[in-house]
């Protein structure tokens, strides 16, 4: 077992390291970008066009990587390493155009392929990194890459984001993704994979009606978050916008997201409610106008506990996914996020002449959002604390219902986390015929014509449980 562990370690190292090479990349290129365009026209139109346009272009590339996870699960990566490329081509003319229409144009195409690229890296989250270090998994690349943005803020006072040095940068960054989501299958050899590929492609599932109200509600849920977020945050701005460093909020953030990570991995309760105590904060602020500390201290906190939100839009959907074995709702999260960012921005550019109507309007949609919540906390949260309670039992009472030996329970504990044949050779120092032996024993003792339908059994009685 101790093998087993030093795998899953090992690939929840490459999630992290994967999200924050992602991360890296596509804010580093939509920061160049944004920079040169504001060279080019006003600050209003600019907003309009990377805080508006461009977040709706990148929720329309999350949705196209979701499509394709739902139809051809197969071809994510692929997809995934074309984005990338894609990526850096359209960043090009983005960021060294002299001609608005140009900057416009890629710009445009280089925020749908942060969006595909967006889409592969939560679905390798949800796929690969079991529900017990997922939040650290996101909140650590996320973290990380917000330490090595500051980093780069650092160099000459920001001004390498208006020089031709952030494309090396961002080429370097590009390499590394793809070089990192090629290794993430190891030692799979090509015939091998492509036999077991055809022979345990997933069954496409049809959503039942009750399963897509409640994905429906949680869109609702992510998207008035993330619309009171990104409007709340606007109104105290201008308050203490002279007393705060806003480069060094990005090192508070990080905290924030790390913070978040453990508490929530340990709690989805927990990291919930402060998620959504998190968007009472700006409220607070406002009502310290004048009171320089407070507010400063309060911007502080409100920084520190963002990071619940971010951290909790994403790990929503990703346990929704993995629990209802749809991978494709795993960019859901980041997809009515982006959608909400984008209207609550549009929110804050229409209303930010008018504080009382700005105030009063998010205040009315934090009403909605925590009425959602809490319409939502029972079916969301309960069962899940039974589940991690019981996760251990339920194992045993399987493994003891089915006669299941210790190599086999082995053989079901990989299964369970989508190891392949030769991933379960390697981690458990054995031949592929032999994990074929054994799993042929299993699916025996089981009753089960295919590890498709040995997930399915194993399963049912934890969707019983969500019901």
């Amino acid at each position: 077992m101790n093998d087993v562990r030093q795998k899953t370690d090992a690939s929840i190292i490459k999630s992290i390291g994967l999200i924050a090479l992602c991360f890296l990349l596509t804010s580093t290129s939509w920061l160049a970008w944004e920079y040169h365009l504001l060279t080019q026209v006003s600050a209003g139109t600019a907003d309009v066009c990377t805080m508006v346009t461009g977040y709706l272009l990148q929720a329309l590339g999350i949705g196209l990587a979701s499509l394709t996870i739902r139809h051809r699960e197969s071809l994510i990566k692929k997809v995934f390493i074309l984005a990338l490329l894609a990526h850096f081509v359209c960043m090009l003319p983005a960021v060294l155009s002299p001609y608005t229409a140009g900057t416009l144009a890629f710009g445009f195409l280089m925020n749908l392929a942060c969006g595909l690229i967006a889409g592969y890296y939560l679905y390798d989250l949800a796929r690969h990194v079991d529900s017990g270090h997922k939040a650290t998994a996101f909140a650590a690349g996320y973290g990380l890459s917000i330490l090595a943005s500051w980093l780069l803020s650092r160099i000459a006072g920001g001004a390498l984001y208006y020089s031709e040095k952030v494309l090396i940068i961002c080429a370097v960054l590009t390499v590394g993704a793809v070089w990192l989501s090629r290794i993430r299958s190891g030692k799979d050899s090509g015939a091998n994979r492509a036999e077991e590929d055809q022979a345990e492609e997933p069954v496409m599932r049809k959503s039942t009606p009750q399963e897509r109200r409640f994905i429906l509600a949680a869109c609702l849920l992510v998207l008035l978050f993330s619309v009171v977020n990104s409007s709340g945050f606007a109104f105290p701005a201008s308050d203490i916008s002279g007393t705060v460093n806003v480069e060094f909020s990005r090192l508070v953030y990080a905290v924030g997201l790390i913070a978040a990570g453990y508490v929530t991995d340990r709690s989805r309760k927990a990291g919930a409610v402060m998620a959504l105590s998190a968007l009472m904060l700006p409220f607070i602020i406002l009502a310290l106008r004048g009171e320089s500390l407070s507010a400063v201290i309060f911007w502080a906190l409100s920084y520190l506990t963002f990071g619940f939100y971010a951290v909790y839009r994403i790990i929503l959907f990703s346990d929704i996914a993995k629990n209802k074995q749809l991978m494709c709702l795993s960019c859901f999260g980041l997809l009515a996020g982006r959608v909400g960012d984008a209207v609550g921005e549009g929110i804050n550019l229409l209303l930010s002449g008018h504080l009382t109507v700005f105030v009063a309007l998010t205040a009315a949609l934090f009403g909605a959002a925590v009425a959602v919540f809490f319409r939502m906390y029972p079916a969301l949260y309960i069962p899940e604390a039974a589940r991690q309670q019981s996760e251990k039992e339920r194992f045993a009472r399987f493994a003891s219902e089915h006669d299941l030996s210790s190599r086999e329970q082995d053989m079901l504990q990989l299964l369970l986390q989508k190891k392949t044949n030769g991933e379960m050779a390697d981690i458990l120092c054995i031949s592929e015929n032999t994990v074929k032996f054994h799993m042929r024993n299993l699916l025996q003792k089981t009753g089960c014509r295919n590890r498709n339908e040995l997930l399915a059994v194993y399963t049912q009685p934890e969707a019983q449980a969500g019901r």
